[in-house]
C-alpha cells in the first residue's frame, strides 16, 4: 500500500521504542509513520485507554493550542471508530499562518508474550500535496478493506528491524518476494 517510489527511514531503536517513515523522494511534508511503543502491564487491551471517542477527544484536544494568545496549533477531530480491535481516528493540525494538515492515525495493540506493544500508523499529508498524496495515504491508513492484514504485514516488518537491529528494513513492495 506505501507507494513504491517512496523512501524509508527509521529511528534508533532504544528497547522501547521505535519509529520507522515512509516518504516521497521528492521534499514533502506528507508521510506515513509506524511507531512502536512499550506499553505497562496495566494495559492489556485498547481501551485501557477508554473509549474510542474519549480516548480522539483527549489526544485532539491536547495538540490544539487555538486558544492561546497569541493562538498556537488548532486541532479538529474529524471522525473516530473502534473496528477490528483497532482505533481509527481522523483529524486535522493546522499552525497559525500554515497549511491544514490532514492525519489519519490508526492504533493497534499486540503482545510479545512479555511485553506489551502499541503500534500506531499515521498517514498525514498538507493540503497542497492532497491531489498528489491525499488518497494514497488515506489509503494506507484508513480505508483499505484489507487493512488489518496489511497494518499486520507492516507491523511485523518494522517489529522484526525493532527486535533485531541488523535486519535491513524492506520496502513493503519487497514483501511479496518473502511472503508464503
Amino acid at each position: 500500500m506505501i507507494p513504491q517510489d517512496w523512501q524509508v527511514g527509521s529511528g534508533d531503536n532504544n528497547g522501547i521504542k521505535s519509529v520507522t517513515g515512509f516518504f516521497p523522494a521528492e521534499p514533502s511534508r506528507s508521510n506515513v509513520t509506524v511507531a512502536i511503543t512499550g506499553l505497562g502491564p496495566d494495559f492489556t487491551r485498547l481501551e485501557s485507554f477508554g473509549k474510542v471517542d474519549e480516548f480522539a477527544e483527549t489526544l485532539v484536544s491536547g495538540l490544539d493550542r487555538s486558544w492561546q494568545r497569541p493562538p498556537g496549533v488548532k486541532a479538529k477531530l474529524i471522525d473516530s471508530k473502534a473496528a477490528n480491535g483497532l482505533y481509527y481516528i481522523d483529524y486535522t493540525l493546522q499552525n497559525p499562518g500554515e497549511t491544514l494538515r490532514h492525519l489519519f492515525t490508526v492504533l493497534g495493540m499486540a503482545t510479545t508474550g512479555w511485553y506489551n506493544r502499541l503500534y500506531t500508523v499515521t498517514g498525514q499529508y498538507v493540503d497542497e500535496d492532497s491531489l498528489k498524496y491525499g488518497s494514497k495515504i488515506e489509503k494506507v491508513s484508513f480505508k483499505d478493506y484489507n487493512f488489518l492484514s496489511s497494518f499486520t504485514t507492516l507491523v511485523y516488518v518494522c517489529t522484526l528491524s525493532y527486535w533485531v537491529p541488523s535486519f535491513r528494513l524492506l520496502h513493503p513492495s519487497d514483501l511479496s518476494k518473502i511472503r508464503r
